[in-house]
């Protein structure tokens, strides 16, 4: 881990969550340096759901994303960037609004290219989604606002 990613002053509340990320629910739990792993946990709200009530897909692969990116951001430092490059997400079982937890983890680093998994599950344990993206490292462009201290 980096002495003081970006990622962690998100979480500390010294910079402002995303947009999207706030209409996630979304909300730092813990990080393990040793195996690289991310907690965060959702506030799932029914405004995320699909016509059947259940949180709607996308907004699971999203979730998955915001689970995995902070797990390579927790290792990177100031300016460097990662973006999705590549994502896959298999649904497993229907998610309900309420708390989701969400699990990121780095499977592989290689120079630019950082290989990722992600996990979600509802309060009673049972898994709901898996995911696995791919992200780029570099420097793209001007950092936003809030990242410049």
């Amino acid at each position: 881990m980096q002495s003081d990613p970006y990622f962690l002053r998100v979480a500390r509340g010294e910079v402002i969550l995303s947009q999207v990320s706030k209409m996630l629910g979304w909300k730092f739990v813990h990080y393990d340096d040793d195996a690289m792993k991310v907690q965060v946990e959702y506030d799932a709200e029914d405004l995320l759901t699909n016509p059947l009530g259940c949180i709607q897909g996308g907004i699971l692969s999203a979730m998955l994303d915001d689970a995995m990116g902070p797990a390579v951001y927790m290792t990177l430092p100031t300016p460097l960037l990662a973006v999705t490059i590549e994502s896959k997400t298999s649904f497993i079982s229907p998610a309900q609004p309420g708390k989701i937890k969400g699990f990121g983890k780095i499977v592989r680093k290689t120079g630019s290219i950082v290989f990722t998994e992600g996990f979600l599950h509802n309060t009673d344990g049972e898994l709901i989604a898996t995911g696995s993206a791919t992200f780029k490292l570099g420097k793209y462009g001007r950092l936003p606002i809030p990242w410049q201290g």
